[in-house]
């Protein structure tokens, strides 16, 4: 008789982020990033979640051998930073909860369930991986959700958006060539910027005569290194859709700034 595999014997209730742990301790690069985003998405982690106050109700009544009810649903614990973004708390093992001082009631979720759940709601901003601890990592709510889908996953340099430039050329819109435009635009995947920062991937703004922020965004890679090209060790290309970064974006964004140079406010999406 063949002896059983170890792994195979191995209880599925058992977590081992470890790998996930390793990576999180260290300054990642773009190239780490790969990694980190592929060990994540087969993860299960732990999530603080309520059950709400009735949840187990009576169960302080019950008898050996009675049929207990358990809660009907549950709610994330949310966090909130300074500028009133929610963030979703996540947990690598319940040593790095205990270091962060989280007590609550947790779930152990496959991070594709929890994508597939939070695909459902435009609540939630950020990601946040084992907060409050010496080692944390932080990344927008796009960045997670996009490495959950495949089938729309497109490569950087495969991006030109050709019709938007068409329409970028034009000196003056008509009514109807302004409402085309719009429309192709709130369809196209862009460029950005992004950076590694201690406190998570962010955005490149960059500045205008004025001093004013924007965020630069490009219809394809060559118009990102006219730009960026000399800061290859810091900033990195990423793909976004074009209303995820709408929602995010506090600053004008300014498309092609190298180029067209075309300013729009993102509150004239939000209406």
């Amino acid at each position: 008789m063949d002896k059983p595999n170890s792994d195979e014997m191995k209880p599925e209730t058992a977590v081992d982020n470890s790998r996930l742990e390793e990576l999180i301790k260290q300054d990642i690069t773009p190239q780490m990033q790969k990694e980190v985003f592929e060990i994540l998405k087969e993860s299960r982690l732990f999530l603080p979640v309520d059950f709400g106050q009735d949840a187990f109700k009576g169960i302080e009544n019950t008898k050996p051998g009675d049929e207990i009810e358990g809660p009907t649903g549950f709610s994330i614990q949310f966090l909130t930073d300074n500028e009133g973004r929610k963030a979703v708390p996540l947990f690598t093992s319940e040593e790095m909860m205990k270091e962060a001082g989280a007590r609550t009631s947790v779930m152990v979720m496959y991070m594709s369930d929890l994508a597939d759940m939070l695909k459902q709601t435009d609540r939630y901003s950020i990601i946040a991986i084992n907060p409050f601890t010496r080692f944390d990592l932080n990344m927008p709510i796009e960045a997670f959700l996009s490495q959950f889908n495949d089938e729309d996953k497109i490569e950087i340099e495969d991006i030109r958006n050709d019709e938007l430039r068409e329409f970028l050329h034009i000196n003056e819109l008509s009514q109807e060539d302004a409402n085309e435009f719009g429309e192709i635009l709130l369809k196209s995947v862009m460029i950005t910027g992004c950076v590694d920062a201690s406190d998570g991937t962010n955005f490149v703004l960059i500045w205008n005569n004025e001093n004013k922020p924007h965020l630069p965004l490009f219809t394809d890679i060559d118009e990102f290194k006219k730009i960026f090209d000399n800061h290859k060790e810091d900033v990195y290309p990423q793909a976004y859709k074009f209303t995820d970064l709408i929602k995010v974006a506090r600053e004008n964004l300014v498309i092609n700034p190298a180029s067209e140079s075309l300013v729009l406010n993102p509150e004239m999406f939000k209406q």
